[in-house]
This record gives C-alpha cells, structure tokens and sequence, in this order.
C-alpha cells in the first residue's frame, strides 16, 4: 500500500471516529441534562413524587425513602456528582473528536495541536477512571496516554524535518 492510499484510510477512519465522538458527546449532554432535571423532582410532594417513581400508591420502599430528607440529599448530591462526570465525559468526547478532525483534514497526524490535545484526553481519562476505578488504573491509563503523546510529538519532530528536506 503506498503512502497516499495510507493516509486516504487514515483520513477517512479519522472522519468516521470524528462523527462517533460527537455523537457520545451530545448523548453525555443529554445524559447530563436529565440527571439536572431529576434534581428538582426529588423536592416535589411526596404525593405527586410517587407517580414518577413507581405508579402505585401503596410502593413500601418508596414510601420509607421519600420521606427522609437524608435520601433526598443523598440522591441529589449523587445527582449533581452524575452531572459533572457526563459533563466532563462529554468535554473529553469532544477534544477526541477534535483530534479526529484534524488527522481528518492535515497531511499528516503528527502536528503540535494534536499533541496537546492528546495530554489534555491523557488528563481527563486518568481523572474519569480515577473517580471510576481507582488510583493504580487511573495512574497506568494516564502515563500510557502521555507516552502516546510524547510519541506524538517526537513524530512531529520527524514531519518538520521532513517538510525542511522537501
């Protein structure tokens, strides 16, 4: 396969993981606007509340828990956490595709923007699998990331002295 067909493939894989980057991203803002609209409903009257959460007038369970504020709080603050971690999935999806649209449209991948934008997904991965997983993943996940984007910026490195000789 010669050089051109490569970078043909490239470009049009690029464009295709560019779309699916978006489309995750707008179903995390999407994810992230229900979970801001669930807030409000945990205060409502505990008579209209049973409606939404079960249907039935007589649900023990959501009897016990609609009626200690301490759940509500609880549900709320989980809330308000699920809205910041979709919030920053969605950001991380959209630097992603980012990165996508550029390999999408330069000549070659190996450019400085794409490198930054390569830290910038290494960082909100360590701190997503960090508050998912745990520290030692999120620790592994994130130096491997960033030893993709130093490898990223030795190739751009490599394409200046290319485009220098040519």
């Amino acid at each position: 396969m010669n050089k051109e067909t490569k970078l043909a493939n490239l470009q049009k894989t690029s464009k295709v993981f560019a779309v699916i980057s978006r489309v995750i991203e707008i179903v995390n803002y999407v994810g992230a606007a229900i979970c801001a609209a669930a807030i409000p409903v945990l205060f409502i009257d505990q008579d209209k509340l049973k409606y939404f959460v079960s249907g039935q007038e007589n649900d023990q369970l959501f009897q016990m828990l609609s009626k200690t504020m301490e759940y509500k709080s609880a549900m709320a603050i989980f809330l308000i956490l699920l809205i910041v971690l979709t919030l920053a999935t969605a950001y991380l999806f959209r630097k992603i595709g980012t990165l996508f649209r550029n390999i999408n449209k330069d000549y070659s991948p190996f450019i400085p923007e794409n490198v930054k934008l390569i830290k910038i997904i290494a960082v909100f991965v360590a701190v997503i699998v960090l508050l998912e997983a745990g520290i030692i993943p999120a620790i592994l996940i994130g130096l491997m990331l960033w030893a993709v984007a130093l490898l990223f910026d030795y190739g751009c490195e490599l394409q200046n002295e290319s485009d220098e000789i040519i």
